[in-house]
């Protein structure tokens, strides 16, 4: 992905990629730096939930709760955004102490998925296992872990 952007450095969806890997067990700063760059390239992208789904992915990893979930809100207010956004939504909230609007969210994702769990989100991503711990600790204030 790093090779893809330095041949083609205006490819949005190769700097959206590389934001996407960083912020899982990477470099959380470059991967907030890469979803940046992927926005700038592409403001208007069909994918923008995600581009800003995963800066906030990378926030937590920074423990920087509170801008986290400010950025996990505006990815969920995106169109096209799916459960696994909602989902990052409702824990960034959980974990910032804003349990109401993260219970919301956990309403909203289980009229889209009934049967959404936490589990489901982190099958879904590769995160290191503490930070797999924090989105259990979230989900258990929100009641999405069961």
């Amino acid at each position: 992905m790093e090779r893809s952007v330095l041949l083609s450095p205006n490819f949005a969806l190769g700097h959206y990629a590389l934001a996407f890997v960083h912020s899982q067990s990477r470099d959380p700063a470059a991967a907030i730096a890469a979803s940046d760059h992927s926005r700038l390239l592409s403001p208007c992208d069909p994918l923008l939930f995600g581009r800003l789904g995963t800066r906030a992915i990378a926030l937590i990893r920074l423990d920087a709760f509170k801008e986290a979930a400010e950025w996990a809100v505006k990815a969920a207010a995106r169109p096209n955004a799916h459960v696994h956004i909602l989902a990052i939504a409702a824990h960034r909230l959980a974990l910032a102490g804003r349990i109401e609007e993260a219970r919301n969210y956990a309403v909203r994702i289980r009229l889209q998925d009934p049967a959404y769990r936490t589990e489901n989100f982190l099958d879904a991503f590769h995160f290191t296992p503490d930070v797999s711990a924090r989105y259990r600790e979230a989900a258990a204030l929100i009641e999405l872990a069961t």
